[in-house]
């Protein structure tokens, strides 16, 4: 048997994805355009092919979502619409429910909030739409870490509940940022600043390391950050002198509209 990677069959299959999904904008405002208001912007008056990052996070997402739902009985909720904000819970009981899938480890215990931030930003607007305190996130992990340095498949599933004033907030606002988008995308006034992207959607800073930590008493050099910090806190290495790791530090867009936000 003979296998080799064929560039020519991907770039087929990216081909394909591309003119079946396009590029085209998605028909009036989502709960999820106003989450990200400027992404939202440039999709509609600046619409650009899916990048083969974005296909691969889309396909397997959904296949996770559209196969936990066929085996619990349940088929993704319709599109419903409030003031003019169409929304799309994943489930739909008396109260939403939003699945969401990740390729980092759950939260853990007491930093749900931090961790799934932008997931329950999204939970909170379904709930604020329908007016309902509670909410269910449904959280895979596809890389949960184990004990033997391994991964495995895990999921977390998390009962949300809101104070009533937190719906009534969340409804105000997202009317004011529908409002704010409304009018930049008819060119009213361009003065409007429409808030940020959360960070990660734009990009990351990446670090490689240059020069390794070291210990001058030891003679000897550490291959992680970790190692040197600890190094003259413990029993062999207390009171040692140590000089920190060097890096090379670049930042890598994420966003393909990166360079046309920046100056806004």
């Amino acid at each position: 048997m003979k296998i080799s990677r064929d560039s020519e069959i991907e770039l087929w299959a990216e081909k394909e994805v591309t003119n079946n999904w396009g590029k085209q904008a998605r028909e009036g405002l989502h709960l999820t355009d106003l989450l990200a208001p400027r992404k939202a912007y440039w999709q509609k008056v600046k619409p650009i092919n899916p990048t083969k990052e974005e296909i691969l996070y889309w396909t397997s997402g959904n296949a996770i979502e559209d196969k936990f739902l066929r085996a619990i009985g349940y088929q993704k909720a319709g599109v419903k619409e409030w003031e003019g904000i169409k929304y799309t819970p994943d489930i739909f009981f008396n109260f939403p429910a939003e699945v969401k899938s990740r390729r980092r480890a759950m939260a853990e215990e007491g930093n749900e909030a931090k961790v799934y931030d932008h997931y329950l930003k999204q939970l909170l607007g379904y709930c604020a739409i329908e007016n309902k305190q509670q909410g269910w996130l449904l959280v895979f992990s596809m890389l949960e870490r184990q004990d033997d340095g391994t991964t495995k498949p895990e999921w977390g599933f998390y009962r949300v509940e809101f104070e009533q004033n937190e719906l009534d907030k969340e409804r105000e606002r997202l009317l004011i940022i529908k409002a704010k988008l409304e009018l930049v995308l008819q060119g009213h006034n361009t003065t409007i600043i429409l808030p940020l992207c959360p960070a990660w959607m734009c990009g990351k800073e990446s670090k490689t390391m240059t020069k390794k930590g070291y210990c001058e008493n030891c003679k000897k050099e550490f291959e992680t950050e970790s190692g040197i910090i600890k190094h003259p806190k413990s029993k062999t290495g207390s009171g040692h002198k140590i000089t920190m790791p060097e890096y090379k530090r670049k930042y890598i867009k994420r966003c393909k509209y990166y360079d046309d936000c920046l100056p806004w």
